[in-house]
């Protein structure tokens, strides 16, 4: 392993209930639906917003208006954050941060959410501290996204570490798809919403329940 790479929603920051919330919120009001848990893990959980949009509101926007919706449901969401206190980087996963830049890891984030999403993550929770912006794989509409391999191919160019050296962190079952496809070394699943048994049968090589699991993370760095 010469490099590390994190999924962001989920893996980094657990925001299931701001996800649930805005999304349930917009497309209710968009559709008059209300999305299953079984339809969220499917078409919304690591999923581009194209994806999600194209599925839940018609196969036919055009790209405008789906960075129009998107943006809509992405303030909203951005907003849910702003007013919580439970807007932070999962507990414990600072000081794994600090430790791999002392071991000089290289790490960087491929993650679904669009550019005005990672630059508020970056302004807000301090990302620059050990993420070069520029290194970020993001929904910018060029790539295929999750469960196929492109952003996670991208993330490991931007690096400049072969896919096959690299570890990755994955909450999603979409995202360890991507991960295995390109050929990841290994496949850590975060359980922030599923069990081991979930993720590992999604195909996760190893579990972490949090970043605060030190002994685990430690084995996962020397194997």
């Amino acid at each position: 392993m010469r490099g590390i790479i994190f999924d962001f929603n989920g893996t980094m920051f657990f925001d299931e209930e701001f996800q649930n919330i805005s999304w349930r919120s917009f497309l209710q009001a968009k559709t008059g639906h209300y999305i299953t848990d079984e339809e969220f893990q499917e078409y919304i959980h690591g999923r581009n917003n194209e994806v999600s949009l194209k599925h839940f509101i018609s196969p036919d926007l055009s790209r405008e208006e789906i960075e129009e919706l998107a943006e809509e449901k992405e303030q909203c969401y951005r907003d849910l954050c702003m007013k919580s206190s439970e807007f932070r980087l999962a507990d414990g996963l600072p000081e794994f941060l600090d430790e791999l830049a002392d071991r000089q890891i290289p790490m960087t984030i491929a993650t679904a959410s669009m550019e005005k999403n990672v630059q508020f993550f970056f302004e807000h929770l301090g990302l620059d501290r050990w993420f070069s912006y520029d290194q970020v794989a993001l929904n910018d509409g060029t790539m295929k996204g999750k469960p196929e391999p492109d952003i996670f191919l991208r993330a490991a160019e931007l690096m400049g570490v072969r896919p096959e050296e690299c570890m990755v962190f994955e909450d999603a079952k979409s995202g360890i798809e991507a991960a295995r496809r390109a050929g990841a070394c290994r496949v850590v699943g975060v359980a922030s919403m599923q069990d081991e048994e979930t993720l590992r049968r999604w195909g996760a090589t190893a579990v972490i329940r949090g970043y605060q699991d030190w002994e685990k993370l430690m084995e996962l760095l020397e194997d």
